[in-house]
């Protein structure tokens, strides 16, 4: 498989690198020159340094059009997508395989590359034989977007397209440089020219009608800066395409697993075009994801894969996390939601999944055909002992009548199964999805994410504050979610426990910041015992506060790794060596293979722990978009 390794490991020392990141992130928005200053560097070494920091999308550059000089600021989304690589890189290899998990290993590792420096490495590291190793035998799943391996050229642009259609990918333009609210500015500034020359935008019509144009021009940008195959692709192939030996080789090009994808004759993406992860996007797949194994832990796993292709449906129909639009009341955004029937659902579910399996009932129709086809196995066997041969003119003409309706019936039945399915996570305490009767839609489904990502984050936020303080606490905290303000009597009463009980856990939820207290004095004395004690919890601050202890604890695993490095760094440094590195097990002694292995499990460990923390980042930051605390 192809690796690249980044520019910066040659070209540019680290620790300059890591200063201006630093200085940015610690002073803000700054100039080439006031960067220098803080620095003590001089601005010709900083250009290039600065360079690779772009390329590597860790930093965002605004250049006003007065010619003044420009601005460069942190890129913290895609800054913190360091630490989220491996669960990206997990979850496109589990939709789209290993290869193309691989393939966005290297971009991932790279911040940007050309499609031309991905071809050549495929070239490069490709084995004279290794092209014959896809003569058919592959036991991959036969799906066009399945990609075992990527070890031709062809492979590289069809893994490149069906990342890019699905927007985990995204093309690198001269706008993805620039920080979103100085995108929005300038927007905003555009249309004030052209459409309000006067300036004058004050007033619900006028708001109305700056609003819509600016989401319209944005639209526009949006629809230019995205992927293509009318504009994006250098070639579209031969003539004798891949439809048609499609059709030939029973669904599989060329009679291999990679389907119409990896035809050579297929059409190619242009060298020059530069590609990037959309950690954005892949905030929105990582929410399916957290949502079906949800729907996994408390339904099943038939149930569970049902309702992912439910998600995988409206994906496609969804904008990014972060570019949702604020709506006013929550029927209003629950009717914004993207709609599917339940015919997508069906294209996406995995054919082998038995649906009757888990659900009681489901499976009468199937043994009824099996018992029927049975008695007729039987009656025709009592015929053959006596010499008899019956002629069953049932089966006869019914495989006639029902060759052309087998399909159909098949479809319909899985469609009803599915349905069934649906109908289940409709009746969860979740919701998870909900069935759309507007205009007699029988067969549409929807899923309303903000109130679905909401449950989700509060059954979080109970699992955090049982896991500290018990169940008892965790009753009394949900006891008051539930009736809102109570004092120390009413709540005591509610919860079935005494008032100093009740006072001593209060005041511990109090102390580290779950609980909140309102003072309502009976005069204005304001004495204690004239004072009436209103407890309440506020689980935006308790989401904002478990968020930002998460964070603390990722940094500390992450430099404790760099701790536990330095303790194994003479044998790491051996191992790494060239003449050591392909004959590991030769060259180092017992004592050194051990220790190496320790080192390994021990950064595992550790790693595995980051990776469980993002988990929890992803759902309290990123599947909601309340949060604005990485908007640059």
């Amino acid at each position: 498989m192809l690796c690249l390794a980044p520019a910066s490991s040659c070209a540019c020392p680290l620790t300059l690198l890591e200063q201006i990141f630093s200085t940015l992130a610690e002073y803000g928005r700054l100039t080439l020159q006031t960067l220098a200053q803080h620095m003590g560097v001089a601005p010709r070494r900083l250009r290039h340094a600065i360079g690779l920091l772009l390329e590597q999308q860790l930093v965002l550059r605004y250049a006003p059009e007065d010619g003044s000089p420009g601005f460069y600021s942190v890129d913290w989304r895609n800054a913190y997508g360091i630490v989220r690589q491996d669960n990206i890189i997990d979850l496109v290899k589990d939709r789209h395989g290993e290869g193309a998990g691989k393939l966005v290993g290297n971009i991932l590792q790279l911040g940007s590359a050309c499609v031309g420096d991905l071809v050549r490495a495929v070239e490069n590291t490709k084995a004279p034989n290794h092209i014959s190793e896809t003569n058919g035998n592959s036991h991959e799943p036969s799906h066009p977007s399945y990609f075992a391996d990527i070890t031709t050229v062809s492979q590289v642009h069809a893994a490149l397209r069906v990342l890019l259609r699905s927007g985990l990918v995204v093309k690198v333009t001269s706008r993805s440089y620039v920080a979103p609210t100085d995108l929005q500015e300038e927007l905003e500034d555009i249309v004030k020219n052209a459409q309000f020359p006067d300036g004058k935008i004050s007033g619900p019509k006028k708001q109305a009608e700056f609003k819509a144009a600016v989401n319209n021009l944005k639209r526009q940008w949006r629809e230019a800066d995205s992927y293509s195959d009318a504009k994006d692709l250098a070639s579209r192939g031969s003539g004798v395409g891949p439809n048609k030996r499609l059709k030939l080789n029973g669904a599989l090009t060329n009679g291999h697993a990679y389907g119409a994808e990896s035809d050579d004759s297929g059409p190619r993406l242009s060298n020059e075009l530069i590609v990037r992860v959309n950690h954005s996007r892949c905030a929105l797949a990582l929410r399916s994801q957290r949502l079906q194994q949800l729907a996994k832990r408390v339904l099943g796993p038939v149930t569970a894969a049902v309702y992912g292709a439910l998600l995988r449906a409206l994906e496609s129909k969804c904008r990014n996390v972060r570019d949702d639009e604020i709506y006013e009341t929550e029927e209003d955004e629950e009717a914004a939601q993207p709609i599917a029937n339940v015919g997508e659902v069906a294209e996406i579910l995995d054919p082998t999944i038995d649906l009757t399996s888990s659900i009681k009932g489901l499976g009468a129709d199937e043994n009824l055909a099996n018992g029927a086809g049975k008695k007729r196995k039987k009656d025709r066997d009592d015929y053959a002992d006596i010499g008899i041969k019956r002629e069953d003119q049932s089966d006869s003409d019914g495989d006639q009548r029902s060759r052309g309706l087998t399909s159909y019936r098949d479809r319909s039945k899985r469609l009803t199964h599915i349905q069934a399915h649906l109908c289940i996570l409709e009746e969860h305490f979740y919701t998870f999805c909900s069935r759309v009767r507007a205009h007699g839609g029988q067969n549409e489904w929807r899923v309303n994410f903000p109130t679905v990502t909401q449950k989700v984050i509060l059954a979080e936020l109970d699992t955090t504050i049982s896991a500290r303080f018990g169940k008892v606490s965790l009753r009394i905290v949900r006891m008051l979610r539930e009736k809102g303000r109570l004092d120390e009597k009413q709540l005591s009463s509610r919860v079935m426990m005494r008032i100093k009980e009740v006072r001593s856990i209060l005041t511990q939820l109090q102390f580290h910041g779950y609980m909140e207290a309102q003072e309502l004095p009976k005069d204005n004395s304001r004495q204690p015992s004239r004072t009436i004690f209103l407890w309440f919890i506020d689980d935006a601050r308790i989401q904002s506060s478990i968020l930002q202890q998460t964070y603390k604890a990722m940094t500390r695993t992450i430099q404790r790794i760099e701790f536990e490095r330095k303790e194994f760094q003479p044998v790491i440094a051996k191992a790494d060596r060239s003449d050591v590195k392909n004959q590991e097990q030769n060259k180092l002694e017992m004592a050194e293979k051990q220790m190496l292995r320790d080192w390994r499990e021990r950064e595992e460990r550790l790693w595995s722990q980051v990776s469980r923390m993002d988990d929890i980042v992803a759902l309290l930051r990123d599947f909601s978009k309340k949060d604005v605390s990485l908007l640059s």
